[in-house]
């Protein structure tokens, strides 16, 4: 009996232990899962802080996109800006060419207009400088039908026109393309093939020195001031009296 109840007891002391043992472990995983908890935790504020900034950025970047499209339009309006000054300038600059060109003529002794206006009166209407643009056309054969190669049809590109009229006949021409703006400085001679109550016509022929000659047809009407101008195969457009020079070749002789 007494080695019975020693038996029970070694068992007990046994199974104590290993109680004791399991609550030590089972103290150490609760910590373990308070220490995961607390990790998760951690991880979802992280997380959290992640998306702030993840969200942060996408407004950035929304912002920097904006800022992008705003600068590439004050880059365009600038662009533009500058080539509507470069050809204000160019016009300027043709201006005043036509106005040099202009006096000189006038101030030709042995131009043939010196005696129009011995008595002070204002000289012919045509004389002087006009300005105008040609529009985009399709260009015509010899039989007025439009030219086409490949399928397309050939067009001029807008073309602003500055004419120089001066007493001696002589004429001046620039040519500005207003889809490049290059330029082209042409000059030649006019005839006044009509002058009667009604209107002037005149036929001016300009070359550029080399391998490009035109031939314009020019027709004022003198009550209107209406002035149209047109060149072989391609549709009239208007000329305007430049303001500049409006007063040129008014001569006076004492």
């Amino acid at each position: 009996m007494p080695s019975k109840k020693k038996d029970l007891e070694a068992a007990y002391t046994v199974h104590m232990t290993e109680i004791s043992a399991l609550k030590e472990q089972n103290g150490k995983l609760e910590t373990k899962v308070s220490k995961l908890e607390a990790d998760i935790r951690k991880l979802g504020y992280e997380k959290e802080g992640l998306l702030e900034d993840l969200n942060s950025l996408d407004n950035q970047l929304l912002e920097l996109k904006k800022s992008e499209a705003s600068l590439k339009a004050e880059l365009t309006e600038t662009r533009n800006e500058l080539e509507i000054n470069k050809g204000v300038n160019m016009q300027l600059k043709s201006m005043l060419s036509s106005l040099t060109a202009a006096q000189q003529g006038t101030e030709n002794p042995n131009s043939p207009q010196t005696a129009l206006s011995s008595n002070g009166t204002e000289a012919p209407y045509y004389l002087g400088s006009f300005i105008g643009t040609a529009p985009e056309s399709v260009v015509k054969d010899e039989n007025g039908n439009d030219m086409v190669i490949n399928g397309q049809k050939i067009k001029t590109p807008p073309i602003a026109h500055t004419f120089t009229f001066t007493p001696d006949l002589k004429v001046r021409l620039e040519q500005v393309n207003e889809n490049d703006q290059s330029v082209k400085q042409l000059s030649g001679t006019y005839q006044i093939t009509k002058d009667d109550p009604q209107q002037y016509e005149i036929v001016c022929s300009v070359n550029n020195g080399s391998d490009i000659t035109l031939t314009y047809a020019i027709t004022i009407d003198k009550a209107s001031q209406k002035t149209l101008c047109s060149l072989t195969n391609q549709a009239p457009f208007e000329l305007l009296k430049n303001i500049l020079v409006d007063n040129i070749g008014q001569i006076t002789t004492e």
